[in-house]
């Protein structure tokens, strides 16, 4: 943490001294797969690239403590050591949980959960004239939900603390054919009421094809039921 409060206490710095000039600046948060880094020219802006670590994975609380520039990918490889997950996990393997705030983020498991922003404690974050703040529901809630969805453009996230929950070894998948929107619009109110499952999408490949896909956690294999990894499959011929 003292690494990290350093790093955020010379970027409020540089955020304050623009402030003070009254020039604008530009912010790098780097690359990932999904978006591009920008080259800042000396004392042309701020690089917070550097805030891509894993602070702390809280196991008795269930939270975890993350810079904003931490992948999806490793967020989840980090959690899942200790047995436990993000409630929304974002589809690209890159979108950074800064990323996933500010762009309030979806993804199978939002029916349940809401959007990913809606998983998080609170943000540290950095305002425009170098001031430090942390913003939650009980506390600068104004700035907490407008944050959500507004692109970085209120402030510089540092830190996000987000809920957890425990992880399971399988997702249990059900495939629902569907002929038509109407049709699996109606199926995905339905099942969007059984708390049983998980996680809800869905896929139409025409204007009569589709699917509805259901899912839920479970650490028990069913008997004949392939397990797939990604791209990688095998029989289960476990018996009961």
């Amino acid at each position: 943490m003292e690494k990290h409060n350093k790093a955020v206490a010379e970027i409020a710095a540089d955020v304050r001294a623009f402030y003070d000039r009254k020039e604008p600046f530009r912010i790098s948060r780097g690359s990932t797969n999904s978006t591009r880094s920008i080259l800042l020219r000396q004392g042309n802006g701020v690089d917070i690239s550097h805030l891509c670590h894993v602070l702390k994975v809280d196991t008795h609380a269930r939270t975890a403590l993350v810079e904003p520039n931490v992948p999806m990918d490793r967020l989840v490889e980090t959690t899942l050591k200790c047995g436990l997950i993000p409630p929304v996990v974002i589809e690209l393997p890159g979108i950074t949980v800064g990323g996933g705030y500010a762009g309030t983020s979806g993804e199978s498991s939002s029916f349940k959960h809401g959007f990913f922003n809606r998983t998080i404690n609170y943000v540290n974050m950095i305002l425009a004239n170098g001031g430090l703040v942390k913003a939650l529901e009980t506390e600068r809630p104004d700035l907490f939900s407008g944050a959500a969805g507004a692109v970085g453009s209120l402030g510089i996230d540092t830190g996000v603390e987000l809920r957890l929950i425990q992880a399971t070894k399988y997702v249990e998948t059900t495939y629902h054919p569907v002929a038509s929107v109407p049709e699996a619009t109606q199926e995905l109110r339905q099942f969007a009421t059984n708390s049983d499952l998980d996680y809800l999408d869905g896929i139409l490949v025409s204007l009569h094809q589709g699917l509805v896909i259901a899912g839920r956690m479970t650490n028990d294999l069913q008997p004949n039921l392939p397990i797939c990894s990604f791209t990688v499959c095998q029989r289960n011929t476990q018996t009961t």
